[in-house]
Order: C-alpha cells, then structure tokens, then sequence
C-alpha cells in the first residue's frame, strides 16, 4: 500500500508526489536505504537518479553539520513504581553509552539495549523513598535527590505531547513544521527547566512521538539539554505513532523502525511487564519476546503490550497509561484491574487516562484512541462511578494542538500536542493541578517572544504558581467524592 494513501495529514504545496511536506525527507532516507519509489509514490521526483547525491543535496532533507557524538551527560531516569508495588517505590535508571555500571551494587538490571537504540546501556533498579521527603541517592560522582508526594496529596504535573525540533547534527526524518518558528530546539528544554525544575511541580509527562526519533539521537540530543532538576523529577511517558515507525503507521513502516523497543528501554518506565521482577532481583524490567525484526510483512513487529500499559499514584492522582497500537481485547483485562485499581487505593480522588492517540488510524483501531478507549473505560465498575463524579480526567497528543475539551469531551480531555508540529500553531505550557480540593488544568502560552520571556523569567524566579496571571485556566473544578457501591 502506497504511503501517499494512508496519512491524515494533507500533503503541503510542492510536496513531492502528493505526499504530505514533513514526511518527504523521511521518505527520501528509506528510498536511499532501498525502499522503492514507488512505495510512497514519489518515483517522478525521488528516482534514484534523482537521489544521486542523496536527499540534502536533492533539497528533501535540511543539511547538518557533522560533529561528534552526542552524549547526554548523566542520563537519569525516575519512575513512579506500578501501582501493584508498595506506593513508596521509584524506579531509578540512567542510561550510558558504555557497559560501566554508575555505581556498584546500586542497581538491580544492567544490560545492553535490546534490539534497537543499542549503542545504549540501561541500568535500572526499584528503591524506597520516603514520601514528602527529600530522598538522597549517590549515583557515581551525582548525587541525586528525588521528592514524590505523600499520598493521598495533592500532586501537580506538566503535560506535553508530540514535541519536536531541528536538530543542527542529526537529520530529522519528520519536519518540525514550526520548530524556527517556535525555536523549540532551545525553548522547549529552557521551560521544561524552569517548569518541571520548580518546586511546585510533582512530575511530568511526554505523551508520545517523543521526537520522532527512529535511532535514538533526537532524543539523547534533546535530553542533553534538561537540568538535573528536571531529570530528577519523575517521569511519565507512553508512546505515539512514530515511536513505533517513525513514518506515521505500520503500512509505511521499514524493518530499521523501532517499534517502541528503544523507546521503552530509553525512558524506563515500571510498566506491567516490569512485574516480573522485584526490588532487588536483576530479571529484566521488560518482556522481550517480540523481537521487532520477526515479521512476517514488511516493517517490524511491536514490542509486547505489556511494555507500555500501567498504572500508577501520584499523591491523590493516579494515572493510567495506555497505548492505542494494539487491541481493545489486549487491555481487556486491564481495563477492569486499573478502575479497581482507581477506587480501592487509599488517597486517589482523580483519576487520569493519559495516551497518545485521539483519533483512530495510523496504527491505532478505532476504539484504541484516548477518547474512544475512555469511552469504553467508564463503562467498567470503578471508571464508571469516577467518572460519574467528575473525578476521571484525560490527556493524550497526536493532533499537534494545545486545546481544552476535544472532540466534545467537555470538562474531561485535554490535548497537549501544540509543541511545533504542523497543526494549530500553538505552543505552550499545560499543567494539571490537583491541590486545594480542586481539579484544575492551566496553560501558559510561550508562542512569542513576549510570552515565552515572559512566562520563563516569572516562572524561574517564582515558580509557576506565582505566575498564575499568565495562564489561562482550561478547568477549575471542585471535587466531588466518588461514590463506589
């Protein structure tokens, strides 16, 4: 099936054969790689002939410079623990680009990525923490400081989705439409820092297409980039469309693509398929048995289910993480332990669903997007009585805009995309707040120059919370208590 067929998005003027403008030079890479032409229908504009000098040269791709490797420094990852373990546990990993474990007898699982993004090494291990606290660990020469809410508080967490930026070392496959526009390549990081490094802010979260990154430098590039405030801060992530083929869907998908294994290993999340091991034993944290070269058609399989679905509490918020690139029967059974879940465990008044797709296509069945999956989840016992009392809440990307109430769900989903992809054009900042018996979402703007110096040099010098005047509120809401019968 011809690629030019398949994406949602319309093709931008002078796009090469009718294919949409930020897939051209991905399409270029994957013909010179050998792909046919005719795959993406582009053969009158990207023949090998045509490519003869490669896809810079033929004006597809934007030139970088070449340098050495990137390498993010100390790449510290911090976890919340499922919500199966005890609430007091995190998971600590950072990821180095050689096998030397950081620090001795500290981690639980060191190993060599698998199967993609492998000039990468995962070192990962489940710890307690004291909760309210300050907890101190010494990783190596870091000393690292990690702070979760005492549960049962209120909890506050930056949301985003979707965000992308130029890189000057690495060709991007995908174009970041606004990416000079927005100069995302150092604003992103630069709010992040200031957000996520505040005091005020409890966690945050990427909501997939972390990038778009295919071999694993966008990522490192842009994480290279974020304090160790930030980095200490934990972490909530699931993956998108192009973290498992970096071209959109499965149908346009190539065997180099990662299909969420790098993605998985990179960002290291207590998943499900984390059970398997407990504190202190060295099984590693993922289920490993769909390796993605093992297909049967062209492209490459995804990573097991498991990898990518949990659940987990964040003081009074627990959150459900969910990928629409499998089946509704996949999450069948999670679908009815999470909302037990939501409404059995001490200290959780707000349920959150966070994932990345909000329409069905590109990889996700029509009943696998967020708001469609949310639909099917408040019919489940527990779901349904959060839901009834305005207590469970969505987030998710994938249509890149920063909009309250999508697709009807009015006072519930929240879509967090607007981070320089093509699409509404807007960029910003949104926030979930929990505190003060509220339910609230704010979203501070950073589309212009005014505004993104603005809101950085408030909000680094007071916290957010101090810079409340320059948000807008998408929702204030009392609570009220989830009734469960």
């Amino acid at each position: 099936m011809r690629l030019a067929t398949l994406s949602l998005i319309p093709a931008a003027q002078g796009a090469c054969g009718g294919l949409p403008g930020k897939l051209t030079c991905g399409a270029c890479l994957d013909i010179v790689a050998g792909q046919p032409c005719d795959r993406y229908d582009t053969c009158e504009c990207m023949s090998p002939e045509h490519l003869a000098k490669g896809c810079v040269a033929a004006g597809f791709c934007d030139p970088v410079q070449a340098g050495p490797a990137v390498s993010e420094g100390f790449g510290l990852r911090i976890a919340k623990a499922h919500g199966k373990r005890d609430y007091n546990y995190v998971r600590v990993s950072v990821v180095t680009q050689t096998p030397e474990v950081p620090e001795a007898d500290f981690f639980d699982y060191s190993s060599q990525f698998k199967y993609r993004w492998t000039d990468n090494y995962l070192h990962t291990g489940l710890k307690e923490v004291t909760p309210g606290k300050v907890n101190t660990f010494t990783i190596g020469k870091q000393t690292v400081s990690v702070k979760i809410p005492e549960a049962g508080a209120g909890a506050a967490g930056v949301m985003i989705a979707d965000p992308c930026f130029r890189s000057t070392q690495f060709t991007s496959p995908i174009d970041c439409q606004f990416g000079d526009q927005f100069k995302t390549a150092t604003r992103t990081p630069l709010l992040l820092n200031a957000f996520v490094g505040s005091s005020d802010t409890d966690f945050w979260s990427i909501l997939g297409d972390n990038f778009y990154d295919r071999e694993g430098n966008h990522s490192k590039e842009f994480f290279s980039k974020l304090t160790n405030q930030v980095k200490e801060t934990p972490f909530v992530t699931v993956p998108g469309n192009h973290d498992y083929w970096v071209m959109g869907s499965p149908e346009a998908g190539v065997e180099a693509d990662q299909c969420a294994n790098g993605f998985m290993q990179f960002y290291g999340q207590d998943s499900e398929a984390s059970l398997v091991a407990s504190p202190g034993e060295s099984t590693a944290p993922f289920n490993f048995t769909v390796d993605p070269s093992t297909t049967a058609t062209s492209g490459c399989s995804r990573a097991s289910p498991d990898n990518s679905r949990f659940f987990h509490q964040f003081g009074n918020v627990g959150i459900i993480g969910q990928s629409g690139a499998y089946t509704l029967e996949d999450y069948a059974a999670f679908m009815r332990e999470s909302c037990q879940w939501l409404v059995k465990t001490k200290g959780i008044e707000v349920g959150v669903l966070v994932g990345h797709w909000d329409v069905g296509g590109l990889g996700a069945g029509d009943d696998m997007d967020v708001p469609s999956f949310y639909d099917e989840l408040v019919a489940v016992p527990g779901c349904k009585e959060m839901a009834a009392a305005g207590n469970l809440k969505f987030f998710m990307g994938h249509t890149h805009c920063n909009v309250p109430h999508p697709h009807g769900h009015n006072d519930t989903g929240f879509m967090v995309a607007g981070q320089g992809m093509e699409g509404c054009a807007n960029y910003g900042v949104p926030i979930l707040d929990t505190t003060e018996g509220r339910t609230r979402v704010h979203y501070f703007d950073a589309s212009t120059d005014e505004a993104f110096n603005a809101v950085t040099s408030c909000v680094t010098a007071n916290g957010w919370r101090g810079c409340l005047n320059l948000a807008e509120t998408w929702l204030d809401q009392p609570r009220t208590k989830t009734m469960v019968v």
